[in-house]
């Protein structure tokens, strides 16, 4: 019930190929009559079904008497009628691709969802089921949005939650608190743009964090950096040279930039086996704007207020979702199709928070 998305581009690629063997083993003459080049068109469904309509005609217009003409002629109609057969595979190959889009997988009982690696996995072999990515924010464990998405990680989807956010209450929140899933550079740069007091986590924050954490003297981030003059200190004490730049793009488009350093030296370095294996000097790639972003965000989250809220985030999401799970047995969706299953959590979303403000008016009283 899946298709995936290297399939379907290696099954394009595939078609082509045979459909441009089959088209050069047409009649050259006919070929030729019509100005049918098949080596420099590009074969698409439409340009197949205008190649074979053009030789059908020419072909219609031949009433050979012979007996090998004749077998001739049986054999070009059976070419053709090969051509047409996989125009049609692969204009349902080019719809599966349009149906992609981005993604790399979707469901064929089910189009709007993509196959993804579930927690819950009775085989515990890691096997992938179609699904949507359900992202949530909360307050005092009442449900606040709530949106779908097609890709399995979380880093993509936090700006354009947030932009669901801010169409549905008018404005963003002014204090977010998220886990390390959300910290990249794209979603920081957002959150300082737009004045959010944002305490989210990067990926290494909680490893920092430990007692007896102690980073390896090699990494990069462990060299000494002369912002001045612009360049790393590796253990040895040689001078890291900046070297060029390298830029890259998300998923979103969003362009990240790196700096490359190159030491100078590094043959018959003591430490090189120790400090990297490839040949040559070493060369180390640093996303300055990235580690800025990650200071200021560890500053926030170790500081007083950063410590509060990172205790209260444990039981906000977390929390909303256990009861979902275990409390209400609402483990998957009841419909196909994302505007279905969007109307199907917006009811739940609904009963839920009814429900925790009947409860809390209940101890109130």
């Amino acid at each position: 019930t899946f298709v995936w998305r290297k399939n379907v581009e290696r099954n394009i690629d595939k078609l082509k190929r045979q459909l441009a063997v089959l088209l050069s083993q047409v009649d050259d003459a006919i070929a030729q009559d019509n100005a049918i080049k098949t080596e420099s068109i590009e074969i698409t469904p439409a340009i197949i079904c205008e190649i074979t309509s053009r030789l059908k005609e020419e072909l219609s217009k031949e009433a050979p008497q012979a007996k090998e003409a004749k077998k001739a002629l049986r054999e070009k109609k059976k070419q053709i009628k090969e051509i047409e057969k996989k125009a049609v595979s692969l204009a349902d190959y080019e719809q599966k691709k349009e149906t992609l889009g981005k993604r790399n997988s979707f469901s064929k009982t089910d189009p709007d969802a993509t196959f993804m690696r579930m927690k819950e996995d009775a085989m515990n072999n890691g096997q992938t089921k179609p699904g949507y990515n359900l992202q949530i924010g909360t307050e005092n464990q009442f449900i606040l949005n709530y949106a779908l998405f097609p890709n399995p990680t979380d880093t993509l989807t936090y700006i354009p939650f947030m932009c669901s956010f801010a169409a549905r209450y008018g404005h963003l929140a002014s204090t977010e608190v998220a886990d390390s899933g959300y910290g990249s550079e794209e979603n920081y740069r957002f959150m300082e743009e737009n004045g959010i007091e944002a305490y989210v986590k990067y990926n290494m924050f909680h490893k920092e964090q430990r007692m007896h954490y102690a980073p390896s003297p090699f990494h990069q981030d462990s060299f000494f950096y002369n912002a001045e003059q612009d360049y790393y200190v590796c253990p040895m004490g040689q001078h890291m040279e900046r070297i060029g730049t390298k830029l890259d793009k998300t998923a979103n488009g969003y362009q990240t930039e790196s700096v490359r350093y190159r030491a100078q030296n590094c043959e018959g370095c003591p430490l090189r086996g120790s400090c990297f294996k490839a040949k040559g000097n070493r060369v180390i790639e640093v996303n300055h704007r990235l580690k800025e972003y990650k200071r200021k965000a560890s500053e926030r989250l170790t500081s007083e207020d950063g410590i509060k809220h990172r205790g209260r985030r444990c039981i906000e999401p977390e929390a909303v979702f256990g009861q979902m799970k275990a409390d209400y047995g609402y483990k998957r969706f009841r419909h196909f199709g994302k505007d279905k299953v969007e109307m199907d959590f917006a009811f739940f979303a609904i009963a839920f928070n009814l429900k925790k403000m009947c409860r809390k008016l209940k101890k109130a009283v």
